[in-house]
Protein backbone atom coordinates (compact mmCIF):
# COMPACT_ATOMS: atom_id res chain seq x y z
CA UNK A 1 0.00 0.00 0.00
CA UNK A 2 1.20 3.64 -1.06
CA UNK A 3 0.28 6.76 -0.11
CA UNK A 4 0.10 7.75 -3.22
CA UNK A 5 -2.36 5.51 -4.57
CA UNK A 6 -5.05 6.12 -1.57
CA UNK A 7 -8.01 8.32 -2.53
CA UNK A 8 -10.91 9.43 0.01
CA UNK A 9 -14.21 9.31 -1.16
CA UNK A 10 -17.95 9.53 -0.13
CA UNK A 11 -20.01 6.09 -0.39
CA UNK A 12 -21.60 5.64 -3.18
CA UNK A 13 -24.05 2.98 -3.42
CA UNK A 14 -23.76 3.25 -6.91
CA UNK A 15 -20.18 2.51 -7.44
CA UNK A 16 -18.99 1.18 -3.77
CA UNK A 17 -20.35 -2.51 -4.10
CA UNK A 18 -17.47 -4.05 -2.22
CA UNK A 19 -18.63 -2.49 1.02
CA UNK A 20 -20.46 -5.72 1.48
CA UNK A 21 -17.15 -7.61 1.44
CA UNK A 22 -16.02 -5.24 4.41
CA UNK A 23 -19.32 -6.29 6.35
CA UNK A 24 -18.89 -9.87 5.40
CA UNK A 25 -15.16 -10.58 6.33
CA UNK A 26 -15.53 -8.59 9.89
CA UNK A 27 -15.60 -11.58 12.08
CA UNK A 28 -15.60 -10.12 15.79
CA UNK A 29 -19.47 -10.21 16.20
CA UNK A 30 -19.71 -13.53 14.58
CA UNK A 31 -20.29 -15.12 17.86
CA UNK A 32 -23.10 -12.81 18.67
CA UNK A 33 -24.29 -13.49 15.38
CA UNK A 34 -24.32 -17.42 16.12
CA UNK A 35 -25.59 -17.07 19.73
CA UNK A 36 -28.92 -15.12 18.82
CA UNK A 37 -29.34 -17.52 15.81
CA UNK A 38 -28.63 -14.51 13.18
CA UNK A 39 -27.32 -15.09 9.90
CA UNK A 40 -23.88 -13.19 8.38
CA UNK A 41 -26.14 -12.59 5.17
CA UNK A 42 -29.20 -11.20 7.00
CA UNK A 43 -26.80 -9.37 9.03
CA UNK A 44 -24.89 -7.84 6.07
CA UNK A 45 -28.25 -7.13 4.23
CA UNK A 46 -29.46 -4.84 7.59
CA UNK A 47 -25.71 -3.28 8.20
CA UNK A 48 -25.36 -1.95 3.91
CA UNK A 49 -29.05 -0.72 4.83
CA UNK A 50 -27.36 1.39 7.67
CA UNK A 51 -25.03 3.33 5.08
CA UNK A 52 -28.67 4.92 3.94
CA UNK A 53 -30.12 6.12 7.03
CA UNK A 54 -30.80 9.78 7.46
CA UNK A 55 -28.26 11.60 9.01
CA UNK A 56 -25.34 9.15 7.94
CA UNK A 57 -22.19 10.23 6.33
CA UNK A 58 -20.01 7.37 5.08
CA UNK A 59 -16.74 7.62 3.38
CA UNK A 60 -14.83 5.02 1.31
CA UNK A 61 -10.95 4.68 1.12
CA UNK A 62 -9.66 2.85 -1.78
CA UNK A 63 -5.96 1.86 -2.41
CA UNK A 64 -5.04 2.17 -6.34
CA UNK A 65 -9.16 1.98 -7.33
CA UNK A 66 -9.57 -0.88 -4.56
CA UNK A 67 -11.80 -0.45 -1.70
CA UNK A 68 -9.57 -1.13 1.72
CA UNK A 69 -11.74 0.85 4.25
CA UNK A 70 -15.07 2.44 5.48
CA UNK A 71 -15.49 5.42 8.19
CA UNK A 72 -19.31 5.82 9.14
CA UNK A 73 -20.96 8.68 10.96
CA UNK A 74 -24.05 8.83 12.22
CA UNK A 75 -25.67 12.12 13.79
CA UNK A 76 -26.89 12.24 17.39
CA UNK A 77 -29.49 15.10 17.46
CA UNK A 78 -30.68 14.80 20.97
CA UNK A 79 -27.26 14.55 22.53
CA UNK A 80 -26.03 17.30 20.41
CA UNK A 81 -28.95 19.77 21.50
CA UNK A 82 -27.94 18.46 25.48
CA UNK A 83 -24.18 19.36 24.95
CA UNK A 84 -24.23 22.52 23.03
CA UNK A 85 -22.45 20.42 19.93
CA UNK A 86 -22.06 18.64 16.57
CA UNK A 87 -21.78 14.89 18.04
CA UNK A 88 -21.59 12.10 16.42
CA UNK A 89 -21.29 8.14 16.65
CA UNK A 90 -18.88 6.52 14.52
CA UNK A 91 -20.81 3.26 13.22
CA UNK A 92 -18.89 1.82 10.82
CA UNK A 93 -14.63 1.55 11.16
CA UNK A 94 -13.57 -1.33 8.31
CA UNK A 95 -10.60 -2.34 6.67
CA UNK A 96 -9.07 -4.63 4.92
CA UNK A 97 -5.75 -4.18 6.32
CA UNK A 98 -3.65 -6.64 8.99
CA UNK A 99 -2.31 -3.51 10.74
CA UNK A 100 -3.67 -0.32 12.17
CA UNK A 101 -2.69 2.11 9.80
CA UNK A 102 -5.79 2.28 7.71
CA UNK A 103 -7.85 2.57 10.46
CA UNK A 104 -5.84 5.71 11.71
CA UNK A 105 -6.04 7.32 8.52
CA UNK A 106 -10.21 7.10 8.25
CA UNK A 107 -9.94 8.68 11.72
CA UNK A 108 -8.06 10.99 11.16
CA UNK A 109 -9.46 12.41 8.11
CA UNK A 110 -12.94 12.81 10.19
CA UNK A 111 -10.82 14.58 12.93
CA UNK A 112 -8.81 16.62 10.50
CA UNK A 113 -11.02 17.28 7.62
CA UNK A 114 -14.56 17.78 9.17
CA UNK A 115 -14.48 20.71 11.16
CA UNK A 116 -17.86 20.44 12.01
CA UNK A 117 -17.77 17.36 13.89
CA UNK A 118 -17.35 18.08 17.44
CA UNK A 119 -17.46 14.43 19.29
CA UNK A 120 -17.43 11.62 18.46
CA UNK A 121 -18.23 8.09 19.82
CA UNK A 122 -16.91 4.68 18.72
CA UNK A 123 -17.62 1.14 20.13
CA UNK A 124 -15.40 -1.02 19.00
CA UNK A 125 -15.33 -5.59 19.86
CA UNK A 126 -12.69 -6.40 22.46
CA UNK A 127 -10.75 -8.33 20.22
CA UNK A 128 -11.22 -6.16 17.29
CA UNK A 129 -7.20 -4.90 18.68
CA UNK A 130 -6.47 -3.01 14.97
CA UNK A 131 -9.18 -0.74 15.21
CA UNK A 132 -8.79 -0.08 19.48
CA UNK A 133 -5.06 0.76 18.75
CA UNK A 134 -5.87 3.36 16.06
CA UNK A 135 -8.47 4.78 18.36
CA UNK A 136 -5.74 5.42 21.02
CA UNK A 137 -3.39 6.58 18.56
CA UNK A 138 -5.84 9.46 17.38
CA UNK A 139 -6.57 10.53 20.91
CA UNK A 140 -9.78 8.31 21.86
CA UNK A 141 -10.23 8.31 25.95
CA UNK A 142 -11.37 4.56 26.68
CA UNK A 143 -14.66 5.38 29.08
CA UNK A 144 -15.64 1.45 29.71
CA UNK A 145 -16.58 -2.16 28.35
CA UNK A 146 -19.73 -2.80 26.99
CA UNK A 147 -21.52 -6.33 28.35
CA UNK A 148 -23.95 -7.58 25.56
CA UNK A 149 -26.12 -10.17 26.31
CA UNK A 150 -29.25 -12.13 24.90
CA UNK A 151 -31.60 -14.68 25.45
CA UNK A 152 -34.46 -16.85 23.51
CA UNK A 153 -38.32 -15.81 24.49
CA UNK A 154 -41.37 -17.46 25.50
CA UNK A 155 -44.50 -15.73 25.75
CA UNK A 156 -45.63 -17.50 29.68
CA UNK A 157 -43.68 -17.48 33.11
CA UNK A 158 -44.02 -17.29 36.34
CA UNK A 159 -43.38 -14.12 38.07
CA UNK A 160 -42.30 -13.31 41.43
CA UNK A 161 -43.02 -9.92 42.44
CA UNK A 162 -41.92 -8.61 45.93
CA UNK A 163 -44.80 -8.20 48.70
CA UNK A 164 -46.74 -4.91 48.73
CA UNK A 165 -45.50 -4.00 44.84
CA UNK A 166 -47.16 -3.85 41.93
CA UNK A 167 -46.03 -3.64 38.14
CA UNK A 168 -48.04 -1.65 35.98
CA UNK A 169 -47.33 0.54 32.74
CA UNK A 170 -45.85 4.11 33.63
CA UNK A 171 -48.60 6.59 34.58
CA UNK A 172 -47.80 10.47 33.88
CA UNK A 173 -48.70 10.89 37.54
CA UNK A 174 -45.21 8.55 37.78
CA UNK A 175 -42.94 10.26 35.27
CA UNK A 176 -41.64 12.75 38.11
CA UNK A 177 -40.59 10.02 40.34
CA UNK A 178 -39.30 7.69 37.47
CA UNK A 179 -36.83 10.56 36.64
CA UNK A 180 -35.80 10.93 40.17
CA UNK A 181 -34.83 6.96 40.30
CA UNK A 182 -32.87 7.67 37.19
CA UNK A 183 -30.54 10.51 39.09
CA UNK A 184 -30.30 8.12 42.23
CA UNK A 185 -29.16 5.12 40.24
CA UNK A 186 -27.89 5.57 37.01
CA UNK A 187 -23.93 5.84 37.86
CA UNK A 188 -22.42 2.75 35.77
CA UNK A 189 -22.08 4.78 32.25
CA UNK A 190 -19.50 6.07 29.57
CA UNK A 191 -20.09 9.99 30.15
CA UNK A 192 -19.81 8.96 34.84
CA UNK A 193 -16.31 7.46 33.17
CA UNK A 194 -15.80 10.52 31.07
CA UNK A 195 -13.64 13.21 33.32
CA UNK A 196 -14.40 15.99 30.35
CA UNK A 197 -18.09 15.76 31.52
CA UNK A 198 -19.68 17.18 34.98
CA UNK A 199 -21.94 14.41 37.20
CA UNK A 200 -24.50 16.67 37.05
CA UNK A 201 -24.67 17.05 33.67
CA UNK A 202 -24.59 13.23 33.12
CA UNK A 203 -27.91 12.76 35.34
CA UNK A 204 -29.97 15.34 33.49
CA UNK A 205 -28.63 13.69 29.95
CA UNK A 206 -30.06 10.29 31.29
CA UNK A 207 -33.04 11.79 33.17
CA UNK A 208 -33.65 13.26 29.78
CA UNK A 209 -33.52 9.96 27.74
CA UNK A 210 -35.24 8.13 29.88
CA UNK A 211 -37.79 11.19 29.58
CA UNK A 212 -38.03 10.68 25.47
CA UNK A 213 -39.04 7.16 26.36
CA UNK A 214 -42.49 7.81 28.13
CA UNK A 215 -44.51 8.19 24.92
CA UNK A 216 -42.21 7.48 21.74
CA UNK A 217 -42.95 4.54 20.01
CA UNK A 218 -41.41 2.22 19.94
CA UNK A 219 -39.96 2.33 23.92
CA UNK A 220 -42.03 1.15 26.97
CA UNK A 221 -42.22 1.95 30.28
CA UNK A 222 -42.98 -0.24 33.54
CA UNK A 223 -42.99 1.03 36.99
CA UNK A 224 -42.96 -0.83 40.28
CA UNK A 225 -45.11 0.60 43.00
CA UNK A 226 -45.81 0.60 46.01
CA UNK A 227 -48.11 2.68 48.99
CA UNK A 228 -45.18 4.95 48.76
CA UNK A 229 -44.71 5.78 44.92
CA UNK A 230 -42.52 4.39 42.18
CA UNK A 231 -39.70 2.00 43.71
CA UNK A 232 -38.44 0.86 40.33
CA UNK A 233 -38.96 1.25 36.53
CA UNK A 234 -37.78 -0.74 33.35
CA UNK A 235 -37.52 0.78 29.46
CA UNK A 236 -37.79 -1.77 26.77
CA UNK A 237 -38.83 -1.31 23.19
CA UNK A 238 -39.05 -3.29 20.08
CA UNK A 239 -36.49 -3.67 17.78
CA UNK A 240 -38.60 -3.92 14.27
CA UNK A 241 -36.49 -2.92 11.92
CA UNK A 242 -33.37 -5.07 12.76
CA UNK A 243 -35.86 -7.03 13.26
CA UNK A 244 -37.45 -7.00 9.96
CA UNK A 245 -33.45 -7.37 8.46
CA UNK A 246 -32.46 -9.83 10.42
CA UNK A 247 -35.32 -12.45 9.88
CA UNK A 248 -36.12 -13.04 13.45
CA UNK A 249 -38.18 -10.63 15.63
CA UNK A 250 -36.40 -8.47 18.38
CA UNK A 251 -37.08 -6.35 21.18
CA UNK A 252 -33.89 -4.86 23.99
CA UNK A 253 -34.24 -3.72 27.74
CA UNK A 254 -32.76 0.15 27.59
CA UNK A 255 -32.77 1.13 31.12
CA UNK A 256 -33.72 -0.05 34.56
CA UNK A 257 -33.68 1.58 37.96
CA UNK A 258 -34.60 0.23 41.75
CA UNK A 259 -34.30 2.94 44.43
CA UNK A 260 -31.76 2.39 46.99
CA UNK A 261 -33.40 0.92 49.81
CA UNK A 262 -35.53 -1.16 47.75
CA UNK A 263 -32.77 -3.12 46.48
CA UNK A 264 -32.22 -6.61 47.05
CA UNK A 265 -35.76 -7.82 47.34
CA UNK A 266 -36.28 -9.44 43.69
CA UNK A 267 -37.50 -6.46 42.01
CA UNK A 268 -35.27 -5.57 38.95
CA UNK A 269 -35.29 -9.46 37.85
CA UNK A 270 -38.85 -9.13 38.42
CA UNK A 271 -39.40 -5.65 36.22
CA UNK A 272 -36.68 -8.23 33.99
CA UNK A 273 -38.89 -10.93 33.34
CA UNK A 274 -42.30 -8.87 32.94
CA UNK A 275 -40.66 -6.50 30.35
CA UNK A 276 -39.78 -10.14 28.09
CA UNK A 277 -42.93 -11.40 28.68
CA UNK A 278 -44.68 -8.18 27.52
CA UNK A 279 -41.87 -8.34 24.22
CA UNK A 280 -42.75 -11.70 23.73
CA UNK A 281 -46.37 -11.50 23.22
CA UNK A 282 -45.51 -8.73 20.93
CA UNK A 283 -43.88 -11.51 19.21
CA UNK A 284 -40.16 -11.28 19.60
CA UNK A 285 -38.38 -14.49 19.82
CA UNK A 286 -35.36 -13.54 21.26
CA UNK A 287 -34.28 -10.31 23.45
CA UNK A 288 -30.89 -8.82 23.79
CA UNK A 289 -29.66 -5.80 26.43
CA UNK A 290 -26.08 -4.14 27.32
CA UNK A 291 -24.48 -2.89 30.13
CA UNK A 292 -21.10 -1.75 31.46
CA UNK A 293 -18.71 -4.80 32.83
CA UNK A 294 -18.81 -2.39 35.75
CA UNK A 295 -22.08 -2.90 36.83
CA UNK A 296 -22.04 -6.61 38.85
CA UNK A 297 -25.86 -5.84 40.36
CA UNK A 298 -27.89 -4.91 36.65
CA UNK A 299 -25.29 -8.28 35.48
CA UNK A 300 -26.12 -10.76 38.17
CA UNK A 301 -30.10 -9.73 37.30
CA UNK A 302 -29.23 -10.41 33.81
CA UNK A 303 -28.26 -13.48 34.38
CA UNK A 304 -30.64 -14.63 36.76
CA UNK A 305 -33.44 -13.77 34.05
CA UNK A 306 -31.93 -16.18 31.87
CA UNK A 307 -29.31 -14.13 29.87
CA UNK A 308 -26.15 -15.02 28.44
CA UNK A 309 -22.89 -12.94 27.43
CA UNK A 310 -23.05 -12.85 23.41
CA UNK A 311 -19.97 -10.43 23.18
CA UNK A 312 -17.59 -7.09 24.43
CA UNK A 313 -17.10 -4.02 23.37
CA UNK A 314 -14.55 -1.32 24.13
CA UNK A 315 -16.47 2.50 23.99
CA UNK A 316 -14.15 5.19 23.65
CA UNK A 317 -14.72 9.05 23.45
CA UNK A 318 -13.12 12.02 21.02
CA UNK A 319 -13.45 15.84 22.39
CA UNK A 320 -12.78 17.58 19.32
CA UNK A 321 -14.37 20.54 21.18
CA UNK A 322 -15.00 20.58 24.73
CA UNK A 323 -18.98 20.76 25.69
CA UNK A 324 -20.62 24.24 25.96
CA UNK A 325 -22.60 25.89 28.75
CA UNK A 326 -23.52 28.04 25.75
CA UNK A 327 -27.88 27.56 24.33
CA UNK A 328 -27.72 23.86 22.74
CA UNK A 329 -26.76 24.09 18.49
CA UNK A 330 -29.22 23.77 16.10
CA UNK A 331 -27.21 22.40 13.69
CA UNK A 332 -28.77 19.86 10.85
CA UNK A 333 -27.95 16.12 11.02
CA UNK A 334 -25.31 16.07 8.06
CA UNK A 335 -21.85 16.96 7.51
CA UNK A 336 -21.85 19.99 4.89
CA UNK A 337 -18.12 21.00 4.49
CA UNK A 338 -16.40 17.83 3.00
CA UNK A 339 -12.91 18.76 1.54
CA UNK A 340 -13.99 16.95 -1.77
CA UNK A 341 -17.30 16.98 -3.87
CA UNK A 342 -19.55 14.23 -4.65
CA UNK A 343 -18.16 13.64 -7.60
CA UNK A 344 -14.27 14.32 -7.46
CA UNK A 345 -12.53 12.37 -4.93
CA UNK A 346 -9.27 14.04 -3.54
CA UNK A 347 -5.86 12.10 -3.18
CA UNK A 348 -4.35 11.74 0.15
CA UNK A 349 -2.34 14.41 1.17
CA UNK A 350 0.76 12.57 2.32
CA UNK A 351 2.16 15.67 4.73
CA UNK A 352 -1.34 14.99 6.74
CA UNK A 353 -1.47 11.06 6.21
CA UNK A 354 1.71 10.13 7.58
CA UNK A 355 -0.36 7.10 9.44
Amino acid sequence: MTLSRLVFAPYDPRQDGEVELLFREYSHRDNQLRAMAISKDSMVTYLKSTLLEPGSQNICLRDDGRLVGLVGLKFLPWMSEHFGLRMYAIRHLLTRSDSPLVHARLLRLVIEELPEVDFLDCRVAVDDIYAAHALEVCGFRYVGTEIFLGRTLEPNGETRIPSGMEIRCCQPADCSQVLDIVGETHVHNRFVYDPIIHEKTVQSLYRKLVAKCFDADPFKVLVAHSENGVEGFITFKMNRNFGKAAGIPCGSLDFIGIRPQTRNKGLGAALNRIALQEMAREGAAVAAVRTLASNYPALRTCFRTGFFITSTSLHFHRWIHRPKIAPPASAPGTIKNLKFSESVATPLRESRRSG
